[in-house]
Protein backbone atom coordinates (compact mmCIF):
# COMPACT_ATOMS: atom_id res chain seq x y z
CA UNK A 1 0.00 0.00 0.00
CA UNK A 2 2.81 2.38 0.93
CA UNK A 3 4.53 1.65 -2.38
CA UNK A 4 1.37 2.48 -4.29
CA UNK A 5 0.95 5.74 -2.34
CA UNK A 6 4.58 6.72 -3.01
CA UNK A 7 4.22 5.94 -6.69
CA UNK A 8 1.04 8.01 -6.83
CA UNK A 9 2.75 10.97 -5.14
CA UNK A 10 5.79 10.73 -7.39
CA UNK A 11 3.52 10.67 -10.42
CA UNK A 12 1.59 13.65 -9.04
CA UNK A 13 4.81 15.64 -8.61
CA UNK A 14 5.95 14.74 -12.14
CA UNK A 15 2.53 15.67 -13.53
CA UNK A 16 2.62 18.96 -11.65
CA UNK A 17 6.01 19.93 -13.05
CA UNK A 18 4.96 18.82 -16.52
CA UNK A 19 1.82 20.96 -16.29
CA UNK A 20 3.86 23.97 -15.19
CA UNK A 21 6.42 23.58 -17.97
CA UNK A 22 4.20 22.55 -20.89
CA UNK A 23 0.72 23.92 -20.14
CA UNK A 24 0.97 26.87 -17.75
CA UNK A 25 4.23 28.61 -18.70
CA UNK A 26 3.60 29.00 -22.47
CA UNK A 27 0.26 30.65 -21.75
CA UNK A 28 1.35 33.08 -19.06
CA UNK A 29 1.40 36.71 -20.18
CA UNK A 30 5.10 37.44 -19.93
CA UNK A 31 7.15 39.42 -22.44
CA UNK A 32 9.83 36.82 -23.27
CA UNK A 33 10.35 33.07 -23.30
CA UNK A 34 13.34 33.41 -20.96
CA UNK A 35 11.13 34.95 -18.30
CA UNK A 36 8.70 32.05 -18.61
CA UNK A 37 11.58 29.56 -18.21
CA UNK A 38 12.72 31.41 -15.09
CA UNK A 39 9.16 31.20 -13.81
CA UNK A 40 9.09 27.42 -14.31
CA UNK A 41 12.42 26.96 -12.53
CA UNK A 42 11.28 29.22 -9.72
CA UNK A 43 8.06 27.25 -9.31
CA UNK A 44 9.90 23.92 -9.24
CA UNK A 45 12.43 25.29 -6.74
CA UNK A 46 9.70 26.65 -4.50
CA UNK A 47 7.87 23.34 -4.49
CA UNK A 48 11.14 21.40 -3.87
CA UNK A 49 12.29 23.57 -0.97
CA UNK A 50 8.83 23.59 0.57
CA UNK A 51 8.96 19.79 0.47
CA UNK A 52 12.49 19.73 1.97
CA UNK A 53 11.55 22.19 4.67
CA UNK A 54 8.41 20.30 5.65
CA UNK A 55 10.35 17.02 5.74
CA UNK A 56 13.07 18.44 7.99
CA UNK A 57 10.47 19.90 10.32
CA UNK A 58 8.75 16.51 10.41
CA UNK A 59 12.04 14.79 11.26
CA UNK A 60 12.92 17.40 13.87
CA UNK A 61 9.59 17.10 15.65
CA UNK A 62 9.90 13.34 15.91
CA UNK A 63 13.54 13.61 16.97
CA UNK A 64 12.70 15.79 19.97
CA UNK A 65 9.71 13.70 20.78
CA UNK A 66 7.03 16.24 19.89
CA UNK A 67 5.59 14.30 16.99
CA UNK A 68 5.29 10.90 18.58
CA UNK A 69 7.70 7.99 18.28
CA UNK A 70 10.48 8.02 15.69
CA UNK A 71 9.39 7.30 12.15
CA UNK A 72 11.10 5.21 9.50
CA UNK A 73 12.77 6.90 6.52
CA UNK A 74 9.91 5.85 4.27
CA UNK A 75 7.51 8.00 6.29
CA UNK A 76 9.72 11.04 5.96
CA UNK A 77 10.05 10.40 2.25
CA UNK A 78 6.28 10.13 2.02
CA UNK A 79 5.92 13.52 3.74
CA UNK A 80 8.51 15.02 1.41
CA UNK A 81 6.73 13.88 -1.75
CA UNK A 82 3.33 14.85 -0.37
CA UNK A 83 4.36 18.41 0.42
CA UNK A 84 6.25 18.70 -2.86
CA UNK A 85 3.18 17.60 -4.80
CA UNK A 86 0.96 20.05 -2.91
CA UNK A 87 3.49 22.84 -3.55
CA UNK A 88 3.62 22.10 -7.26
CA UNK A 89 -0.14 22.16 -7.67
CA UNK A 90 -0.51 25.26 -5.50
CA UNK A 91 2.00 26.94 -7.78
CA UNK A 92 -0.09 25.98 -10.79
CA UNK A 93 -3.21 27.42 -9.18
CA UNK A 94 -1.33 30.60 -8.28
CA UNK A 95 -0.03 30.95 -11.82
CA UNK A 96 -3.54 30.68 -13.18
CA UNK A 97 -4.88 33.32 -10.80
CA UNK A 98 -1.89 35.68 -10.64
CA UNK A 99 -0.68 35.67 -14.22
CA UNK A 100 -4.04 35.43 -16.02
CA UNK A 101 -3.81 32.09 -17.77
CA UNK A 102 -5.32 32.08 -21.26
CA UNK A 103 -6.18 29.39 -23.76
CA UNK A 104 -3.97 31.07 -26.38
CA UNK A 105 -0.17 31.45 -26.28
CA UNK A 106 1.15 34.57 -24.59
CA UNK A 107 1.92 37.55 -26.81
CA UNK A 108 5.46 38.78 -27.21
CA UNK A 109 6.43 42.29 -26.13
CA UNK A 110 6.43 43.40 -29.77
CA UNK A 111 2.92 42.04 -30.31
CA UNK A 112 1.66 43.72 -27.15
CA UNK A 113 3.21 47.05 -28.15
CA UNK A 114 1.74 46.74 -31.64
CA UNK A 115 -1.69 46.02 -30.17
CA UNK A 116 -1.42 49.07 -27.90
CA UNK A 117 -0.41 51.29 -30.81
CA UNK A 118 -3.29 49.92 -32.89
CA UNK A 119 -5.76 50.65 -30.09
CA UNK A 120 -4.42 54.19 -29.72
CA UNK A 121 -4.65 54.76 -33.46
CA UNK A 122 -8.21 53.46 -33.43
CA UNK A 123 -9.10 55.80 -30.56
CA UNK A 124 -7.47 58.75 -32.35
CA UNK A 125 -9.35 57.87 -35.53
CA UNK A 126 -12.64 57.66 -33.63
CA UNK A 127 -12.00 61.04 -32.03
CA UNK A 128 -11.11 62.51 -35.40
CA UNK A 129 -14.33 61.21 -36.93
CA UNK A 130 -16.35 62.51 -33.99
CA UNK A 131 -14.85 65.98 -34.42
CA UNK A 132 -15.51 66.19 -38.19
CA UNK A 133 -18.66 67.24 -40.00
CA UNK A 134 -19.69 64.39 -42.29
CA UNK A 135 -20.84 66.61 -45.16
CA UNK A 136 -17.96 69.05 -45.48
CA UNK A 137 -15.12 67.39 -43.59
CA UNK A 138 -14.72 70.54 -41.51
CA UNK A 139 -14.35 70.46 -37.72
CA UNK A 140 -17.55 70.63 -35.67
CA UNK A 141 -18.81 73.48 -33.51
CA UNK A 142 -17.41 72.09 -30.24
CA UNK A 143 -13.93 72.07 -31.77
CA UNK A 144 -14.40 75.70 -32.78
CA UNK A 145 -15.37 76.67 -29.23
CA UNK A 146 -12.30 74.91 -27.83
CA UNK A 147 -9.92 76.41 -30.37
CA UNK A 148 -11.29 79.95 -29.97
CA UNK A 149 -10.79 79.79 -26.19
CA UNK A 150 -7.30 78.41 -26.69
CA UNK A 151 -6.42 81.12 -29.21
CA UNK A 152 -7.59 83.88 -26.87
CA UNK A 153 -5.36 82.45 -24.13
CA UNK A 154 -2.44 82.35 -26.56
CA UNK A 155 -3.08 85.96 -27.54
CA UNK A 156 -3.16 87.05 -23.90
CA UNK A 157 0.00 85.15 -23.04
CA UNK A 158 2.20 86.05 -26.01
CA UNK A 159 0.54 89.17 -27.37
CA UNK A 160 0.44 87.84 -30.93
CA UNK A 161 -2.42 89.07 -33.14
CA UNK A 162 -5.04 86.63 -34.39
CA UNK A 163 -8.36 86.93 -36.19
CA UNK A 164 -11.74 85.28 -36.58
CA UNK A 165 -13.77 85.05 -39.78
CA UNK A 166 -17.47 84.15 -39.77
CA UNK A 167 -18.89 83.02 -43.11
CA UNK A 168 -22.49 82.57 -44.20
CA UNK A 169 -23.44 80.95 -47.53
CA UNK A 170 -25.68 83.34 -49.47
CA UNK A 171 -29.07 82.10 -50.63
CA UNK A 172 -28.76 78.51 -49.46
CA UNK A 173 -32.54 78.27 -49.07
CA UNK A 174 -32.95 79.43 -52.67
CA UNK A 175 -30.47 76.76 -53.82
CA UNK A 176 -32.33 74.09 -51.85
CA UNK A 177 -35.69 75.22 -53.25
CA UNK A 178 -34.38 75.20 -56.82
CA UNK A 179 -32.34 72.01 -56.84
CA UNK A 180 -33.27 70.16 -53.66
CA UNK A 181 -31.12 69.42 -50.66
CA UNK A 182 -28.59 67.62 -52.85
CA UNK A 183 -27.83 70.94 -54.55
CA UNK A 184 -27.56 72.66 -51.19
CA UNK A 185 -25.19 69.96 -49.93
CA UNK A 186 -23.08 70.34 -53.08
CA UNK A 187 -22.89 74.09 -52.50
CA UNK A 188 -21.73 73.60 -48.89
CA UNK A 189 -19.10 71.08 -49.96
CA UNK A 190 -17.93 73.49 -52.66
CA UNK A 191 -17.54 76.31 -50.15
CA UNK A 192 -15.57 74.01 -47.85
CA UNK A 193 -13.31 72.85 -50.70
CA UNK A 194 -12.52 76.41 -51.79
CA UNK A 195 -11.92 77.38 -48.17
CA UNK A 196 -9.41 74.57 -47.70
CA UNK A 197 -7.57 75.71 -50.80
CA UNK A 198 -7.15 79.22 -49.41
CA UNK A 199 -6.13 78.34 -45.86
CA UNK A 200 -2.76 77.69 -44.27
CA UNK A 201 -2.04 74.45 -42.44
CA UNK A 202 -2.21 76.29 -39.13
CA UNK A 203 -5.62 77.88 -39.78
CA UNK A 204 -8.63 76.26 -38.11
CA UNK A 205 -11.78 75.95 -40.22
CA UNK A 206 -15.07 74.69 -38.78
CA UNK A 207 -18.70 74.35 -39.74
CA UNK A 208 -20.61 75.90 -36.86
CA UNK A 209 -24.15 75.78 -38.25
CA UNK A 210 -26.28 74.78 -41.22
CA UNK A 211 -24.80 77.29 -43.66
CA UNK A 212 -22.28 78.98 -41.37
CA UNK A 213 -18.54 78.47 -41.18
CA UNK A 214 -15.85 79.95 -38.96
CA UNK A 215 -12.13 80.30 -39.49
CA UNK A 216 -9.56 81.06 -36.80
CA UNK A 217 -6.35 82.61 -38.16
CA UNK A 218 -3.57 82.28 -35.54
CA UNK A 219 -0.84 84.92 -35.54
CA UNK A 220 -2.52 87.00 -38.24
CA UNK A 221 -3.21 90.72 -37.93
CA UNK A 222 -6.50 92.25 -38.98
CA UNK A 223 -5.10 93.58 -42.28
CA UNK A 224 -3.79 90.19 -43.35
CA UNK A 225 -7.02 88.55 -42.16
CA UNK A 226 -9.03 90.96 -44.33
CA UNK A 227 -6.81 90.21 -47.34
CA UNK A 228 -7.24 86.45 -46.80
CA UNK A 229 -11.02 86.88 -46.55
CA UNK A 230 -11.12 88.93 -49.71
CA UNK A 231 -9.16 86.28 -51.59
CA UNK A 232 -11.52 83.55 -50.38
CA UNK A 233 -14.67 85.49 -51.34
CA UNK A 234 -13.20 86.26 -54.76
CA UNK A 235 -12.08 82.65 -55.35
CA UNK A 236 -15.56 81.42 -54.54
CA UNK A 237 -17.06 84.03 -56.85
CA UNK A 238 -14.91 82.82 -59.74
CA UNK A 239 -15.76 79.10 -59.33
CA UNK A 240 -18.90 77.00 -59.34
CA UNK A 241 -19.96 73.80 -57.65
CA UNK A 242 -20.08 70.50 -59.51
CA UNK A 243 -23.67 71.11 -60.60
CA UNK A 244 -22.69 74.58 -61.97
CA UNK A 245 -24.67 76.31 -59.20
CA UNK A 246 -23.00 79.63 -58.45
CA UNK A 247 -22.34 80.07 -54.77
CA UNK A 248 -21.32 83.19 -52.89
CA UNK A 249 -20.73 83.99 -49.24
CA UNK A 250 -20.86 86.88 -46.82
CA UNK A 251 -18.06 87.19 -44.28
CA UNK A 252 -17.42 89.11 -41.09
CA UNK A 253 -13.86 89.60 -39.83
CA UNK A 254 -12.92 90.48 -36.25
CA UNK A 255 -9.60 90.60 -34.41
CA UNK A 256 -9.09 88.23 -31.50
CA UNK A 257 -8.31 90.83 -28.90
CA UNK A 258 -6.74 89.83 -25.58
CA UNK A 259 -9.19 92.04 -23.68
CA UNK A 260 -12.24 90.24 -25.07
CA UNK A 261 -13.93 86.99 -24.15
CA UNK A 262 -14.73 84.31 -26.70
CA UNK A 263 -18.36 85.44 -26.73
CA UNK A 264 -17.29 89.05 -27.36
CA UNK A 265 -15.03 88.11 -30.28
CA UNK A 266 -17.77 85.96 -31.77
CA UNK A 267 -20.31 88.76 -31.37
CA UNK A 268 -18.10 91.33 -33.12
CA UNK A 269 -17.50 88.97 -36.05
CA UNK A 270 -21.23 88.26 -36.18
CA UNK A 271 -22.03 91.99 -36.31
CA UNK A 272 -19.65 92.41 -39.25
CA UNK A 273 -21.23 89.39 -40.97
CA UNK A 274 -24.68 90.89 -40.40
CA UNK A 275 -23.58 94.10 -42.13
CA UNK A 276 -22.19 92.14 -45.08
CA UNK A 277 -25.49 90.27 -45.47
CA UNK A 278 -27.50 93.49 -45.31
CA UNK A 279 -25.28 95.01 -47.98
CA UNK A 280 -26.33 92.29 -50.43
CA UNK A 281 -23.87 89.50 -49.67
CA UNK A 282 -20.94 88.29 -51.75
CA UNK A 283 -18.60 90.50 -49.73
CA UNK A 284 -16.82 90.87 -46.39
CA UNK A 285 -16.93 93.46 -43.64
CA UNK A 286 -14.31 94.07 -40.97
CA UNK A 287 -15.45 94.75 -37.41
CA UNK A 288 -14.19 97.90 -35.68
CA UNK A 289 -15.00 96.40 -32.23
CA UNK A 290 -17.70 99.03 -31.63
CA UNK A 291 -20.57 97.98 -33.84
CA UNK A 292 -23.78 96.43 -32.50
CA UNK A 293 -26.54 94.70 -34.48
CA UNK A 294 -29.37 96.86 -35.82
Amino acid sequence: MATIAMAFLAASVAAGYFTIAVVVAPRIRMPTANQRIVLVIRGAAIAFFIGCGATHIHILLHTVGLGGPAQPAETHEFVFHTVQAVGAWLFIAGAILRFELHVVPAQTREELEAAIVAQRNLADRAQELASRDELTGMARRWRFDEELERQILQTRRYGTPSALILIDVDGLKRINDAGGHAAGDAALRHVADVMRGELRATDIATRIGGNEFAIILPEVGIEDAEAATERFVASLRDTTAADTTRTSVSAGVAPIDASLSAADVLNHADVALYRAKRAGGDRHVVSDLSLTPT
